[in-house]
C-alpha cells in the first residue's frame, strides 16, 4: 500500500464519522449524567478549583478538556452553555479515537485498521456514546492512547513512547475509577501473550520481533557475548552482565511512565495544586465502588446485560438492534491470533495480546453486578480492533476472484446497516427506551415543561427572577439544567409547610393537590414525565397563569 493511502483513507473515515456524530448535538435531552457534568463545569468556568467526590461521580478529565469548548463556544455565562457546546467534547475525543489507530496500524496491518476503523465510525454504540457528555468515550480514548503508545514503545523502545504511554494511563485514571479494570486486564493479557508464545509461537510479521525476543534492544542484539579463557562460567557471567544491562534501559523507562502517569493524575486530581486531598480521595473511592460492583445499586443486571445490547436487541414494537458483524468478525480475528496463522503481515504478538485482552475485559465487565450500558464501550475497542484483523483475514482467505466480490458486497451490505443503526439510534431513537444504548433517559416531554417555565417567566413582572419550588423525593436531575436561567429556585425533599411560590413543582407521589388546597388559587397546569414512570406536576398561581394565557397565540390558547 502506497505510504499516504492508508493515512488518507483514515482520515476520510474520520470525516465520514464525524458526519453521523455532529448534525443535532441538542436532539436528545440531557440525561441526568450529562446535566450533572455540566454543572460541574460551571463551577471550573467560574475559576473554582475541582474538587473529587470519592462517593459519587467520576474524576477531573471530562472537565478539564471541556473548558476549552465552552471558552471557544463565546457563551457569556452558564445560562447560555449550550448541549451542543458540551457535547463536542465527548464527539472530537469519538473522532480522535479512529485517528489512534494510526499507532497500530504497523502491527495490524493497513487492511485490519482501515477496518477497525470503519467498524468503529459505524457501531451503533460508538456513535450513540460519542454525542453524549458523560466520561465514558474520553476513558476509551485514553485507554487506546495507552495501548497505541505502548505498542509503538514495543517496536522502537524510545523513551517518548514510553512516556506517551505513562501518560495514556495517568489520564485514564483521571477520567474514570473503572479504569483499573482495563489495567488489570492488560496485565493479564501481556502475561497469557507470553506463555502462548513459548507454547506456540505461530507465524511473525514481517519485520516483527520473534515471540521470544520481547525486551531486546537493538544494542543488546548486536552486541556478542566475549568468552573468557574458554570457560563456560565465564560465558554465564558474561551473559548475566548483557541481561542486565538489556534490561536496565527498560526498567529506566517503565519508571519513566510511572512518573507521568503519578504526575498527570496528581496535577488533575489535586486541581493544579488547590484540592491536596484529591489523590488520597481517588483512592478512597474503591471501598465505594467494590460496594456498589458487589450488587449495593440500583443499576444490577445479569452477566449477559452487555452481550444482549450487542448481539441480538429486539424489545417488543421495535426494530431489531445487532452489532453482530463486529461480535463475529473479532471472534475470527481472536482464532486466527491464537493460532497464529491467516493474519498476513500483522503481528501474531499483538493480535493475541488483543485477543486475551478483549475476552478478559469483556469477562470482568459481564461477570460485574453494576452495569450500565455506557461501560460496554470499553471492550468494544478491543471487538473492533480485533474485527479489522478478522475481516482482513476473511478477504485473505477467500481465492475466488467471484467469492471476493461475493465477500466484499456483503461486508459492504454489513457495515451499511450498522450505519443504519447508528442513524436510527442517536436521531430517531435517540431517547427512546427501545434503543438499547438508551438508559434512565430524560422523556423529551421534559422539554416541554422547560419551555413553559421559560414563557411563564416572560409573562411575570419579575421575569427570570421569580420565586420557584420544586418539591420531590426522587432526583429530579437534569431539571436544576433546565432551570438555571431562574436565580431563585429553591429545592425540598417533601412537602414544606409553605409550599406557595408563584410557580411551583412537585413529584406526582406526593399527591400535592395544590390546586384543590388553594381553593383554585393555583392551577394545576399540567403533568410532564422527567424518566419513564417519574411524573413533575406543574402549579402555576391563578392570576400569573391568566397572564401568561395572554401571551400565547389565539390557536395555543388553553
Amino acid at each position: 500500500m502506497n505510504r499516504w493511502l492508508g493515512p488518507g483513507l483514515l482520515l476520510a473515515v474520520t470525516a465520514g464519522a464525524l458526519a453521523l456524530r455532529l448534525p443535532s448535538l441538542d436532539l436528545r435531552p440531557m440525561h441526568n449524567d450529562e446535566a450533572v457534568n455540566a454543572f460541574k463545569i460551571d463551577g471550573l468556568w467560574e475559576g473554582d478549583r475541582y474538587a473529587y467526590d470519592p462517593q459519587e461521580f467520576h474524576g477531573p478529565t471530562l472537565y478539564y478538556a471541556t473548558l476549552p469548548f465552552v471558552w471557544l463556544s463565546g457563551a457569556r455565562d452558564f445560562d447560555h452553555l449550550s448541549e451542543t457546546t458540551l457535547r463536542l467534547v465527548t464527539v472530537a475525543f469519538g473522532a480522535g479515537l479512529i485517528l489512534l489507530l494510526a499507532l497500530l496500524a504497523d502491527g495490524l496491518g493497513w487492511p485490519a485498521t482501515l477496518g477497525a476503523a470503519m467498524l468503529t465510525a459505524l457501531s451503533p454504540a460508538m456513535v450513540f456514546y460519542s454525542r453524549y457528555f458523560i466520561h465514558e468515550m474520553l476513558l476509551v480514548f485514553f485507554t487506546a492512547l495507552g495501548l497505541g503508545a505502548g505498542w509503538r514503545y514495543a517496536q522502537t523502545r524510545q523513551a517518548g513512547w514510553a512516556l506517551l504511554t505513562g501518560a495514556g494511563l495517568g489520564l485514564m485514571y483521571a477520567t474514570k475509577e473503572t479504569f483499573i479494570i482495563s489495567v488489570a486486564a492488560m496485565a493479564g493479557a501481556l502475561a497469557l501473550t507470553w506463555k502462548w508464545n513459548q507454547w506456540q509461537p505461530g507465524e511473525q510479521c514481517a519485520g516483527a520481533r520473534p515471540a521470544g525476543s520481547v525486551g531486546k534492544t537493538a544494542a543488546a542484539e548486536a552486541t556478542p557475548v566475549r568468552p573468557t579463557s574458554g570457560s563456560s562460567t565465564g560465558q554465564d557471567v558474561s551473559a548475566r552482565r548483557g541481561l542486565v544491562s538489556e534490561w536496565r534501559p527498560l526498567l529506566t523507562h517503565a519508571a519513566a511512565a510511572l512518573v507521568v502517569a503519578i504526575v498527570i493524575s496528581v496535577l488533575l486530581f489535586t486541581s493544579f495544586f488547590r484540592n491536596l486531598a484529591g489523590p488520597l480521595d481517588s483512592l478512597k473511592t474503591y471501598s465505594t465502588w467494590l460496594h456498589r460492583a458487589g450488587g449495593a445499586s440500583p443499576h444490577i443486571h445479569p452477566w449477559p446485560f452487555y452481550l444482549e445490547r450487542l448481539v441480538w436487541f429486539h424489545p417488543a414494537r421495535s426494530p431489531v438492534w445487532s452489532e453482530a458483524l463486529i461480535v463475529a468478525l473479532a471472534a475470527i480475528g481472536g482464532v486466527a491470533a491464537l493460532a497464529g496463522r491467516g493474519l498476513g503481515g500483522a503481528s501474531v504478538p499483538l493480535a493475541r495480546f488483543l485477543t486475551f485482552y478483549t475476552v478478559g475485559l469483556t469477562a470482568a465487565y459481564s461477570a460485574i453486578s453494576y452495569k450500565t450500558p455506557w461501560c460496554l464501550l470499553n471492550f468494544l475497542l478491543g471487538m473492533v480492533l480485533l474485527a479489522g484483523l478478522g475481516a482482513a483475514a476473511l478477504w485473505r482467505a477467500v481465492r475466488p476472484r467471484w467469492a471476493r466480490i461475493a465477500a466484499a458486497a456483503l461486508l459492504l451490505a454489513a457495515a451499511a446497516q450498522l450505519g443504519g443503526q447508528a442513524y436510527r439510534a442517536s436521531f430517531r431513537f435517540a431517547a427512546d427506551p427501545r434503543n438499547p444504548y438508551v438508559y434512565a433517559q430524560t422523556v423529551p416531554n421534559l422539554l416541554e415543561l422547560a419551555s413553559r417555565m421559560r414563557g411563564i417567566a416572560q409573562a411575570d413582572s419579575a421575569g427570570f427572577n421569580m420565586v420557584v419550588k420544586v418539591i420531590a423525593p426522587e432526583s429530579i436531575w437534569p431539571l436544576p439544567w433546565y432551570l438555571r436561567q431562574f436565580t431563585h429556585v429553591g429545592w425540598w425533599d417533601r412537602l414544606p409547610a409553605d409550599p406557595y411560590a408563584p410557580v411551583v413543582i412537585t413529584s406526582a407521589t406526593l399527591h400535592a393537590a395544590l390546586d384543590d388546597k388553594s381553593a383554585k388559587k393555583w392551577l394545576q397546569a399540567g403533568v410532564y414525565e422527567l424518566r419513564p414512570g417519574v411524573f413533575l406536576e406543574l402549579y402555576v398561581e391563578f392570576e400569573l397563569w391568566k397572564r401568561y394565557v395572554a401571551t400565547l397565540p389565539r390557536d395555543r390558547e388553553e
